[in-house]
C-alpha cells in the first residue's frame, strides 16, 4: 500500500510539475495571439491588458486580405509541401538502395553521402548561385526545388536506419508473388515506414517553411516571396503597426501546429527514431 500511495504522490508531483512547464511556455503564445487583436494603444497599455476589449479581429482580414499576406501564404505552402513530396520520396528511394542491395562501393558511397552533413551550406551557396544563374534559373522555384529531387543525406542516413531494421524475409515473400523492387519500396516497404517518414516530412517541412536564405538569394520579384521572406518586408500604412506584425506571425505559426497535429499519431511512434541523429 504505501508503494501505491508512494507511486499516485510522485504522479501528482510529474502532472503538478508538465502543468507549470506546460503553462511557461504557452504564456508567450497566449499573449502573441491575444496582442495581435489589440490596438497600438492596447499594446502599449500598463499594466497589460491580457483580454482586449474589444478584440479587433478585422486585425488578421486586413492583414491577410488588404495586405495580401495570402499571396506569400500560397508560396510558402507551394514550396513546403513541393519540397516534402520530392525530398522525402528520393531519400526514401535512395536509402531503399543502400538498405536492400550489394553493390561494389556502397559502404564507400554510403560514407561520402553521410560526410555532405559536414560540408557547410555557405560552401556552395556562391558556386550554386553563378551555375543556377548561368542556366537561366534565377528568380523561379526551380532552385529551390529541383535540388530536393537528389534527396537529403540526413533524411537518407534516417530513413536507412529504419529500413534495415525490417526483416528481409517480407521483401522475398513479395518477390515470390511477382512484385520488382519498386513495387516492394513502394507497397511493401513505404507502408510500414510510415513513423520515419512523417518523421522526416516534419523535418522538411519546418526548413523549408522558415527559410529565409534560399529565396533571398534565387526570388527577386516579392510577389514569388515565401512567408518567411515576407515578414522581414512586411509593410503596412500604419506606421509603427506592431500589432499588425503580430498577427503576420501568428498566421505564419498556423500550418506548423495543424501539421503537427495532424501527424502526432505518427510524430509520436518516430520520436525514437529521429534520436539517431
Amino acid at each position: 500500500m504505501r508503494i501505491k500511495k508512494g507511486l499516485k504522490t510522485g504522479e501528482v508531483f510529474v502532472f503538478l510539475f508538465l502543468a507549470l512547464l506546460s503553462f511557461v511556455i504557452l504564456v508567450p503564445f497566449v499573449y502573441l495571439f491575444t496582442s495581435s487583436l489589440k490596438t497600438n494603444a492596447q499594446y502599449f497599455k500598463i499594466p497589460i491588458e491580457w483580454i482586449p476589449s474589444p478584440a479587433l479581429w478585422s486585425n488578421y482580414y486586413y492583414v491577410f486580405v488588404d495586405l495580401k499576406f495570402y499571396v506569400y501564404m500560397w508560396n510558402s505552402t507551394f514550396l513546403a509541401a513541393s519540397s516534402v513530396v520530392l525530398s522525402v520520396l528520393s531519400s526514401s528511394l535512395i536509402a531503399y538502395g543502400f538498405a536492400r542491395f550489394r553493390f561494389p562501393y556502397r559502404n564507400a558511397m554510403f560514407i561520402v553521402v553521410i560526410a555532405t552533413m559536414m560540408l557547410p551550406s555557405q560552401v556552395s551557396m556562391i558556386p550554386l548561385f553563378i551555375y543556377f544563374k548561368s542556366i537561366g534559373w534565377l528568380d523561379s522555384y526551380k532552385p529551390l526545388l529541383v535540388p530536393q529531387l537528389f534527396g537529403s543525406a540526413y533524411l537518407i542516413f534516417l530513413i536507412r536506419q529504419f529500413y534495415i531494421t525490417l526483416p528481409r524475409e517480407v521483401d522475398e515473400a513479395a518477390t515470390i508473388d511477382g512484385c520488382g523492387y519498386l513495387r516492394i519500396w513502394w507497397h511493401v516497404i513505404m507502408p510500414q515506414a510510415k513513423p520515419v517518414l512523417v518523421v522526416s516530412a516534419l523535418f522538411v517541412f519546418l526548413a523549408s517553411w522558415k527559410d529565409v536564405f534560399g529565396p533571398l538569394i534565387y526570388l527577386s520579384d516579392r510577389s514569388a516571396y515565401p512567408l518567411a521572406v515576407g515578414l522581414l518586408y512586411f509593410t503596412s500604412p500604419t506606421s509603427n503597426a506592431y500589432t499588425l506584425i503580430l498577427v503576420a506571425i501568428v498566421i505564419a505559426l498556423i500550418p506548423t501546429l495543424l501539421f503537427f497535429i495532424l501527424s502526432q499519431k505518427y510524430l509520436n511512434k518516430g520520436v525514437n527514431i529521429a534520436n539517431l541523429k
